[in-house]
């Protein structure tokens, strides 16, 4: 099973690409809370909230399943492609998700020390409208979410795609929450920006 693996590097790609950007999210989240001395992740106080958590860990948990699950060949029910990927696919897909982690990393580097996690208690000392959030009011969502369809591209299987569509339908949540709080906190700058700039693309 190992020789395989070793053998076809690209099984563990998409493992790879999702367990690293998985953990840069991670450390950059604590780097952000010690440079403003509390806590940047702030999921919670809404049902909206609770549910939007819940539905993201299930989503970012499942996919690491049928990743890993593919890559050593669990064979359990549902991680198993649903259909006979063409091997051309693998690539883009791959490159599909690559392209979403970086450009992740980038619009959450773009945000700097105010960005969050969820809807904060304590409003930002000012609204990022430069970098890629000048293009997309959701940069970090959009890479996120080209990564997920990247995943499904690569390995289409029951899980995967179940883990990809839980994952949009949490963002959708998160999202009315977070314009809500953005709106309340910067008024007129953000009704413009809002204006301007699209949710997505």
């Amino acid at each position: 099973m190992m020789e395989e693996v070793i053998t076809h590097p690209l099984r563990l790609g998409p493992f790879a690409v999702l367990v690293a950007t998985c953990l840069w999210l991670l450390a950059a989240t604590r780097r952000v809370s010690r440079e403003i001395g509390g806590s940047a992740y702030g999921f919670g106080g809404t049902s909206c909230q609770l549910w939007a958590q819940r539905l993201f860990r299930a989503s970012v948990v499942g996919a690491l399943l049928s990743t890993l699950g593919d890559a050593i060949h669990l064979g359990w029910m549902g991680v198993d492609a649903i259909a006979i990927v063409p091997e051309a696919l693998i690539p883009v897909g791959m490159v599909m998700a690559v392209a979403g982690s970086v450009s992740t990393v980038v619009a959450r580097s773009d945000m700097g020390r105010r960005w969050r996690v969820g809807v904060p208690e304590k409003d930002p000392d000012a609204l990022v409208t430069t970098g890629l959030v000048a293009l997309s009011r959701n940069p970090v969502f959009v890479g996120m979410l080209t990564l997920a369809a990247g995943l499904v591209l690569a390995l289409p299987s029951p899980l995967m795609v179940a883990s990809a569509l839980g994952f949009w339908l949490a963002c959708e949540m998160q999202l009315r929450d977070e314009e809500r709080f953005l709106e309340s906190a910067f008024g007129a700058s953000y009704a413009d920006y809002r204006r301007r700039v699209r949710r997505w693309l």
